[in-house]
């Protein structure tokens, strides 16, 4: 057997290749016999560290010093969390720090990792491979969600083709019953006629047989048929039928084809967490289903000391901005009452975090804010609406002749502005995309005005299914129409009200449960989407103005005085809403509103 061959021979000498192993060099690493050992460490004794070889599995590989490469680290600090050698505790920049024997630290940092990675197998790994496996179901359900989505969009699609088929087989049969009735009707004249001729050549005929003949009976005979020949038949008139074809309007026939709505990518923060995991999943957005509170609470008072304010516009984010008299336009930032506002550093109820100052002090028309933040606002002498938007003020929409009375954006990022001619007489709702014009609401089906004239002003909002409700303050009413501009309903006040015949509405705001909220300086009003008085938000203001939700739902209703009010009114549903409505709104509001008058 050859000793180099020998399957018993892989441990031998890799400087010698002949001797058995005694010892490792853990550091280069590599395998010497007795005999080599002193030609390893002839280069640089310092930075080899050998071991027995039969111990090679448990000695430790000691870390070079970073301050001294030639030495090794036996010790650690542990004021200066770092491995250190002997030359580092001796010196100055180690003086009466505690040291730690660096195998104690290592086996101590062994425990740590044994820890982390036991958590990380049993805990974060199956956490991740569940999220995976959650993202992998998601793509999936994505994938046949817009399958079904593609596959509705088509399924309309054929049943607009049918539509359209039918139509125009409808239109086809009637223009073919036509053309049957005047060919029949000209065939039957053209017969007539061809019969008439050929009794005028008959006529022509006899009477030259008679010319030509020397018969004398045949001339006494003649009786003349000129006078009844020349008595013509009435002319047949037909006219080819034309077809009218109507202007195609694609706004209307997107909203009566259908629209895709709901779409969002957002990151939820902790969404993964292990925590929100094991939470039962609630809906977020309109889908929350909410009641109106029994007690509605003020759960902030924002001090703006901004008097006979114009208009409030909410953020995401808890933050506010009113438009003010002399060309004020502030955000503010609402403490809640229950918490201490002395901890703030600040008295009183409110942070002003930011102030846009106009050129003059024309008091602002009316704000708004777009779907990422950016503050619109209109100028109430030049009818122009600007958008504010990194540091730098553009013109937005220029109304030209129109007087500007009011604006608000709409979920797809349109706005819709009210306004009135110059002299007042007319008014109507436009809805801009950018600043192109792209809808006009003016008349009602029976081509009378839906909005009344005058000074006073009107007040736009879209709800949630579409809806454009305008609070018209001269009207006494809030005139809603559909998101194709046909009427649907006026809401002039609640018969409880004994000062109905005052409705005055001068602020209106929808929630995400289509809920319409109309304020008149004495009350605010909560109706539903279809216009049914629903309660009075059983608080006291004082002469309520304008009034806004956020994106929770939480009501903000601006006094005359400038307090702005943030209001909880609704909280979320427990049982259905018909069962609720049933059992509180028609009992526990209604007396509530009875007992405030």
């Amino acid at each position: 057997m050859n000793p180099k061959t020998s399957a018993q021979d892989v441990h031998r000498c890799e400087l010698c290749e002949e001797n058995m192993v005694d010892m490792l060099c853990i550091v280069c690493p590599q395998k010497l016999c007795k005999s080599c050992v002193g030609n390893h460490l002839d280069d640089d004794p310092g930075k080899h560290e050998l071991v027995k070889y039969q111990d090679r599995n448990t000695a430790l590989v000691l870390p070079t010093c970073e301050e001294h490469s030639s030495e090794r680290c036996k010790n650690f600090c542990e004021e200066c969390d770092k491995a250190v050698c002997p030359s580092c505790i001796s010196s100055d920049s180690h003086e009466r720090h505690k040291f730690l024997k660096i195998s104690e630290k290592f086996v101590t940092k062994k425990e740590i990792i044994r820890k982390e990675t036991q958590e990380l197998e049993q805990a974060v790994y199956p956490a991740y491979k569940g999220i995976v496996e959650q993202a992998e179901s998601n793509v999936m359900k994505l994938e046949k969600g817009y399958e079904t989505l593609e596959q509705k969009i088509e399924k309309q699609r054929k049943k607009w083709h049918e539509e359209i088929d039918n139509i125009v087989n409808k239109l086809k049969n009637e223009t073919g019953d036509m053309k049957k009735k005047q060919l029949k009707a000209l065939n039957e004249h053209l017969q007539k006629l061809k019969e008439l001729l050929a009794e005028v050549q008959g006529t022509i005929d006899l009477n030259k047989d008679i010319q030509n003949s020397s018969n004398v009976s045949k001339s006494l005979s003649y009786i003349s048929r000129n006078l009844s020949l020349k008595q013509f038949p009435a002319k047949l008139e037909v006219s080819v039928p034309c077809f009218l074809s109507q202007p195609m309007n694609s706004d209307v026939i997107l909203e009566m084809f259908g629209v895709v709505t709901g779409f969002s990518i957002s990151n939820q923060d902790g969404g993964y967490d292990p925590e929100s995991q094991s939470k039962p999943a609630t809906s977020s957005g309109k889908d929350i289903e909410m009641d109106l509170l029994n007690e509605p609470q003020i759960i902030s008072i924002i001090e703006t000391e901004i008097e006979y304010p114009e208009n409030v516009a909410c953020q995401k984010d808890g933050k506010i901005w009113i438009a003010g008299s002399k060309g004020k336009l502030k955000m503010f930032y609402g403490v809640p009452l229950n918490v201490s506002r002395l901890s703030f550093g600040v008295v009183g109820s409110s942070f002003a975090l930011k102030e846009l100052e106009s050129e003059t002090d024309e008091c602002p028309k009316d704000i708004a804010l777009t779907r990422t933040g950016d503050l619109i606002y209109g100028k109430k002498l030049r009818n122009v609406v600007y958008i504010a938007r990194q540091n730098k003020t553009d013109e937005l929409i220029n109304l030209h002749d129109w007087g500007l009375l009011s604006f608000c954006t709409t979920p797809r990022g349109e706005l819709l502005v009210a306004m009135t001619d110059d002299r007042k007489y007319r008014c109507r709702v436009v809805r801009f995309e950018g600043s192109k014009e792209r809808q006009i609401i003016q008349y009602d089906h029976e081509g009378k005005p839906l909005y009344t004239s005058g000074m006073l002003r009107k007040y736009v909002k879209e709800n949630q299914n579409g809806d454009i409700c305008v609070a018209d303050c001269n009207a006494g009413a809030v005139v809603v129409t559909d998101r194709a501009g046909k009427f649907r309903f006026r809401y002039t006040g609640s018969t409880l009200s004994q000062q109905k015949a005052q409705f005055r509405p001068v602020g209106i705001t929808t929630d995400r449960q289509a809920h319409i909220l109309v304020s008149d300086s004495l009350n605010v009003h909560i109706v539903d989407m279809n216009g049914q008085f629903l309660c009075f938000l059983n608080l006291v203001f004082n002469d309520p103005l304008r009034i806004a939700t956020d994106s929770e739902d939480n009501l903000y209703v601006v006094e005359t005085s400038g307090i702005v009010k943030k209001v909880r009114y609704l909280t979320e549903l427990k049982g259905t809403l018909t069962e609720y409505i049933t059992e509180n709104v028609g009992r526990k509001w209604i007396l509530g509103a009875q007992k405030k008058k």
